[in-house]
């Protein structure tokens, strides 16, 4: 982790323009921990600004995934491991607590054995992942780009106010389907955003920049480096996290089409039996009509 090194001095975090925390990196053995302080108030649901979480924390830190070796909070009620969920929201910190603690154990650094001769082979599995990393990549940016539309869609669709005749003359059962399937919206658009969001800094986080570094410095050229098993766990690591991006995004953005589906069928029946009700009302008040 080379932003943060072992200190007394605390190091102030930000993700995305936010301060999320303070931090500072203690000798542990052969490894480190980094201890983590999230105020409370930070913890508290908001709208305007994602939850904390422990790959918030890490991502903030510069701290590569795998790089960990395991996690706890300060009272021990939660850990995890390398391979544990890190995408859950923090809880807030005790009653008698104004922050949250959180303790990050890092792996002990691979020991250096030099730079030996690489078989052509493993620069050609290095090669093979970093381009199925752009691809998904370029996938991923292709799916935020149709989410942004998606976005203006569904926001459309949710701030869409009956029309007069609508009001007028609507069955109570149709406004009421069409309003349960406009409340669905607002579940659905915070996971659009937060899609957005992750797919929009995912190419700036300090470990894809570090791995593009060494494919351009070393993979591409073909020029040694020392630990290349390592940057191969690196990358397949990387990988699964833009796997797993590009999965959500398909997930969310199915999930908001049937949303949307289900609006313009309800929008749809309320207006024909609108449409029917008032051409009623207009045919019952010609025959009124007629008797006078």
């Amino acid at each position: 982790m080379a932003e943060m090194e072992s200190s007394t001095d605390w190091a102030t975090l930000t993700y995305d323009g936010d301060i999320v925390a303070e931090a500072w990196t203690m000798p542990d053995g052969d490894a480190s921990t980094v201890v983590f302080l999230v105020p409370r108030a930070r913890l508290e649901p908001s709208e305007d600004r994602m939850p904390v979480t422990i790959e918030i924390l890490l991502q903030a830190a510069g701290i590569s995934s795998v790089d960990i070796d395991s996690w706890r909070l300060g009272d021990d009620s939660l850990a995890g491991n390398a391979d544990s969920d890190r995408t859950t929201p923090l809880p807030p910190p005790t009653e008698d607590d104004d922050q949250l603690t959180i303790h990050v154990r890092l792996k002990p650094p691979p020991v250096d054995g030099g730079v030996e001769d690489i078989p052509l082979e493993k620069w050609q599995a290095l090669e093979l992942l970093w381009k199925a990393i752009l691809s998904l990549e370029s996938a991923i940016d292709t799916a935020r780009m149709g989410m942004e539309s998606l976005l203006n869609e569904m926001d459309s669709a949710f701030k869409r106010p009956l029309a007069v005749e609508e009001k007028l003359n609507a069955l109570q059962a149709d406004v009421a389907q069409w309003t349960k399937a406009k409340s669905r919206v607002h579940h659905a658009l915070p996971k659009v955003r937060e899609f957005i969001h992750r797919a929009t800094w995912s190419q700036t986080v300090a470990e894809r920049k570090a791995l593009e570094e060494i494919v351009k410095a070393h993979v591409e050229p073909r020029v040694p480096v020392a630990g290349v098993d390592r940057i191969r766990e690196r990358l397949e690591h990387l990988q699964k996290d833009r796997q797993v991006l590009l999965a959500t995004g398909n997930a969310v953005h199915q999930e908001c089409r049937g949303i949307l589906g289900e609006i313009q069928r309800a929008t749809s029946s309320l207006q024909r039996n609108a449409a029917e009700r008032a051409k009623q009302k207009r045919s019952a008040g010609r025959e009124k009509g007629k008797h006078f």
